[in-house]
């Protein structure tokens, strides 16, 4: 990949929010406030047989933003609509750039669900707990291009998205850890934890891949500390000193003030982010007890461009 490319990607300074703030276009809320109920049903239940005919600068503008630097986008829809016409205008934005995954549902609610990702080995979306930066998708054979991301409530404390870019933990590393970003260019083993498969060492062995890597559709970074950890310590592997040095540099890095962004989201918003170079956490939440209508949820899609 030349460098030319890479520094596309590249945040020269933190993003600000000129950058990755865009207000709803009325296009896409006039257009699901039109839908049919038959519509709305095939919007939400078959995203990808629905047909968007919407198409304009607002759009093109998101595609840019999230095919190279800054890597996000946060549509801001306002608090005036209802769960069911915020769920069809995200689905809407979300089919607007491309096809959806149904490996989890094609639009997952992200709630708390009471468990632990460190006692079984279930995403974290299932839990309140900080996820630590990571990219989505933990299998071999999947990966998306677009993570997004409806707030339908963000709780009562806690549950801010923060946001940094591996492509300028790429630079670093290459700089500084060239040994160690060799290391971490060659197929690492991960823990499986996709819905339907088996969790076994062969499995785990087999789910194999690297945290760099340079595929035809470009740079590529999958990352998630905890499911390698947990991956050597099932298979009774020894990690390698490289390897653990690489990923005390990637947390570091990752975890400077000077290298990522924190966000809040606020009831409406939608958050885009490429998922081949832009690198996600959350903090720990904690929900008001006395309202179960208002614990935090929040609406999560996994598109590829088509």
């Amino acid at each position: 990949m030349s460098a030319d490319k890479l520094a596309k990607m590249t945040w020269d300074n933190l993003p600000f929010s000129e950058e990755f703030i865009f207000d709803l276009h009325k296009d896409f809320s006039n257009l699901t406030t039109n839908l049919t109920e038959v519509q709305k049903k095939l919007l939400i239940e078959s995203p990808n047989e629905f047909n968007t005919n919407v198409s304009n600068n607002w759009l093109n503008e998101l595609h840019l933003k999230l095919k190279a630097s800054p890597g996000f986008v946060l549509i801001k829809t306002g608090d005036l609509f209802t769960d069911e016409e915020l769920r069809c205008i995200y689905a809407l934005c979300c089919r607007s750039l491309g096809l959806l995954n149904n490996l989890y549902g094609y639009f997952y609610d992200v709630i708390d669900q009471g468990l632990d990702f460190t006692k079984k080995a279930i995403p974290v979306s299932m839990t309140s707990a900080s996820t630590g930066y990571h990219t989505d998708s933990t299998a071999k054979n999947y990966l998306p291009d677009i993570v997004g991301l409806l707030c339908l409530y963000p709780g009562a404390v806690g549950g801010d998205s923060l946001l940094t870019n591996a492509a300028n933990l790429y630079n670093h590393l290459y700089q500084n850890f060239l040994n160690e970003l060799k290391l971490m260019q060659n197929p690492i083993i991960r823990d499986v934890i996709t819905p339907g498969t088996t969790n076994s060492a062969e499995t785990i062995i087999e789910n194999a891949f690297p945290i760099f890597s340079f595929p035809n559709e470009g740079f590529t970074f999958r990352y998630m500390r905890f499911w390698i950890e947990s991956a050597y310590q099932k298979t009774g592997q020894i990690m390698p000193k490289e390897l653990i040095q690489g990923l005390n540099e990637t947390d570091l890095f990752f975890s400077s003030s000077q290298n990522h962004l924190q966000y809040r989201l606020e009831r409406g918003d939608i958050l885009l982010l490429n998922n081949r170079f832009i690198c996600h956490n959350r903090t720990a939440f904690e929900n008001n007890t006395e309202s179960s209508a208002s614990h935090r949820k929040l609406v999560r899609s996994w598109i590829n461009f088509e």
